[in-house]
């Protein structure tokens, strides 16, 4: 019974791929038979049943059934593509989506991890500044490590509330970006992240 199935499993595919062949031929070989049939009947009546319609007018109902068919397999091979199209787009919605939970995972623990000193900084920078009111060069320093740590702080915030990630070119490579609703329409990430 395999052996069946697997030797007309190539002619089955064929004739799903082609099924105008498949139509020209059941419409090819009625026709051969009906003229046989007819002639055979001609030959041996005299001339007696010469109705041709009567003989070949199963060939229009034939053949529109044959067009039928190839606009129904048309139309689900069309419906076959549209689903196919509409299944990659799930999936890359899904990995999308798997890749900014993973990037959020990320930046939270890297928030955790760099909060802790980076509050320890701040606060021995704000003792730091109290403590050295006379001299600027030193207040200027501390003033600009404490304005790091801040914006340390403000870039890590950023990511965590951000709705997307993209990458934009820099002077030091690609680098990336926290998007938020107001521009992630124009932002795709090329990692895959929206």
């Amino acid at each position: 019974m395999k052996r069946l199935l697997a030797f007309f499993k190539p002619l089955r595919d064929f004739f799903v791929k082609h099924p105008a062949v498949l139509s020209g031929y059941i419409i090819y070989a009625y026709f051969f038979i009906t003229t046989m049939d007819f002639y055979s009947d001609l030959k041996a009546s005299h001339f007696k049943n010469f109705n041709i319609l009567e003989r070949f007018d199963a060939l229009i109902w034939m053949w529109l059934l044959a067009v039928a068919l190839v606009k129904i397999i048309e139309y689900r091979s069309r419906i076959n593509e549209q689903h196919q199209i509409h299944l990659e787009h799930e999936k890359e919605l899904e990995v999308r989506k798997a890749q900014l939970s993973t990037a959020h995972d990320m930046i939270r623990a890297l928030q955790h991890q760099i909060n802790n000193p980076l509050t320890i900084i701040l606060l021995y920078i704000q003792r730091a500044v109290r403590q050295t009111r006379g001299s600027p060069e030193l207040m200027e320093s501390l003033t600009r490590v404490k304005e790091g740590a801040e914006r340390i702080a403000e870039t890590l915030r950023a990511f965590s509330n951000a709705q997307g990630i993209e990458t934009v070119e820099s002077s030091v490579g690609r680098l990336a970006r926290p998007v938020h609703n107001d521009d992630q329409s124009r932002a795709v990430d090329e990692t895959g992240a929206p």
